[in-house]
């Protein structure tokens, strides 16, 4: 091989240095998205831990046996650390956004904690039978169907808050609702277990099978809302 076919020292310094860039540029890249997604991660974490720190302190435990308290936080402590880990990993498949979903359930649980703690009655349902809406429900349908409207309301708008505040960005693929809100749904069967304790296991179904309907529903709608919005920013 002649000089004059060998690579031109300038031409491999220019090809060396174009690398250099490219791998710094992905480093620095990988480095903010890590810190977006622990930042993500920990404020969902913190706001989960006290939606659960609420929902267990707020609950009379008088007449419950001696080892449910026990019980309901280690269930709950549980469920937050894997998502919390699912979430800052940022664990995903092409199918199945794990992590998103993490995060939207994780502070669908703080929202629910919040909200109870704001509820005047410590007994959720008891408090609802008390109102005009619910007392109705209850006239017509009992108990069971109080609790069935109650759940569906209540996880509606807990679903429709966390999807539109962490999932439906136009920037990344569109989040299908099943996932996240089967995620809040999981976070919050404890609670609804916790709340419907003393009633019967139809209140228990009817309550967690409103929850259900109303995760789906609300998640969806935030999705929609949140993918509308960036829409109209873009626009």
């Amino acid at each position: 091989m002649t000089q004059n076919e060998r690579t031109p020292a300038a031409a491999r310094e220019g090809v060396r240095s174009g690398i250099l860039t490219s791998i710094k540029h992905d480093v620095e890249l990988r480095g903010g998205r890590t810190a977006q997604r622990l930042a993500a991660a920990g404020i969902a974490g913190v706001v989960g831990s006290i939606g659960v720190t609420l929902f267990i302190s707020r609950h009379p435990f008088g007449h419950h046996p001696p080892w449910h308290m026990v019980v309901f936080s280690a269930v709950w402590a549980g469920l937050l650390v894997v998502g919390f880990a699912i979430a800052f990993l940022g664990v995903r498949t092409p199918s199945l956004p794990l992590a998103h979903s993490a995060e939207a359930g994780i502070l669908g649980l703080g929202l629910a904690g919040i909200s109870g703690a704001l509820c005047p009655e410590p007994h959720f349902l008891r408090w609802w039978s008390g109102t005009a809406i619910g007392s109705s429900v209850e006239a017509v349908g009992g108990l069971a169907a109080s609790a069935l409207c109650f759940g569906m309301v209540t996880a509606l708008c807990i679903g429709a808050i966390s999807a539109f505040l962490v999932l439906g960005n136009r920037n990344r693929t569109a989040v299908k609702p099943l996932l996240p809100s089967a995620t809040l749904v999981v976070l919050l069967t404890p609670g609804v277990a916790l709340q419907s304790f003393d009633s019967s296991l139809g209140v228990f179904v009817a309550w967690l099978a409103g929850t259900a309907a109303g995760a789906f529903a609300g998640v969806s709608a935030g999705i929609r809302a949140r993918a509308r919005t960036g829409a109209q920013r873009t626009s």
